[in-house]
């Protein structure tokens, strides 16, 4: 009776042991997200007609404007505007949301809010104080400078329909110090029209980052 009991004992912790053994084994493995920065993008500095640089956030380069009409760019920028491949901008599956939070904090994506862009507005919006960055206006400091607004992080849907989340830095070539005299001075300021942002993008269609 005795050792039918330590039978019986003995299949039991095996039993447990292979359980632990199949979930630890079938974990998901997990993906640690690269945060990529983008340096000095072009966004047509020379001024009219508009034109736009085409990104793709996958692949981290800028496109040939042949590929406008494609599903592989993710964000098309010139001057303040920032285009997503979606609505009347692209034929991809993309679109866009800002939201209010600390880019490393924002590990999932909202559920809704998710914007196309349209004849009537932009999924990223354009305009001083309406979207992720304000113009500080001849009285500002520095004066007539464009400026991100710190805590604005912008939630992409690629063309492809991935998500990817964007924190803009600068729009000014070599992303300089924006408190410092050569910046407050207009006539030693760095050129405008140049994006520098960083940003998570999934490898996968899932919603966390």
């Amino acid at each position: 009776m005795k050792n039918k009991f330590y039978q019986i004992y003995t299949v039991l912790l095996l039993s447990i042991f292979t359980l632990i053994s199949c979930d630890e084994s079938d974990d998901p493995e997990i993906i640690e997200l690269e945060v990529q920065t983008a340096e000095d993008i072009p966004a047509n500095p020379d001024g009219a007609p508009p034109s736009y640089t085409f990104f793709d956030l996958d692949e981290g380069i800028v496109l040939a404007k042949s590929d406008s009409n494609s599903n592989k760019w993710d964000l098309a920028f010139s001057k303040t505007t920032i285009l997503t491949n979606s609505g009347i901008s692209g034929p991809g599956n993309g679109g866009a949301l800002i939201v209010d939070g600390i880019f490393e904090d924002l590990k999932t994506v909202p559920e809704t809010g998710f914007n196309e862009d349209t004849e009537e507005s932009l999924a990223i919006p354009t305009g001083s104080g309406s979207g992720w960055y304000t113009y500080t206006g001849p009285t500002g400091s520095p004066a007539h400078a464009i400026l991100p607004v710190p805590g604005k992080v912008i939630i992409v849907k690629t063309g492809e329909g991935k998500y990817a989340k964007v924190e803009i830095l600068s729009i000014y070539e070599g992303n300089p110090d924006t408190a410092n005299a050569e910046f407050e001075d207009l006539a030693t300021r760095a050129t405008y029209g140049y994006y520098t942002f960083r940003y998570v993008v999934q490898t996968e269609e899932n919603t966390s980052f």
